[in-house]
């Protein structure tokens, strides 16, 4: 099994970095109605994706994710709006 909290700092690189994080957040965002206003990302890891749906014009965006590591991170990107 994946320790996530050891593959925390290299986790995004080895995903396929900003690229596939692009790809990913457009592709979830295509599939929200308009009118969508708020989006819990569960499992958001590192909150690389996450940070992308909380670009989106009045979208309130959550993180939440179970390994520290991950969470840390994510939380850097997108303060206070990262759960553990």
């Amino acid at each position: 099994m994946l320790d996530y909290d050891e593959e925390a700092e290299r986790y995004d690189a080895s995903r396929g970095g900003e690229p596939r994080a692009g790809a990913a957040a457009d592709a979830v965002l295509a599939l929200l109605p308009d009118t969508t206003r708020d989006l819990l990302d569960v499992a958001c890891g590192t909150g690389i994706v996450t940070r992308r749906f909380a670009a989106r014009p009045g979208l309130r965006v959550t993180g939440v994710d179970l390994a520290p590591a991950m969470t840390r991170r994510a939380a850097a990107r997108l303060p206070g709006a990262v759960v553990r």
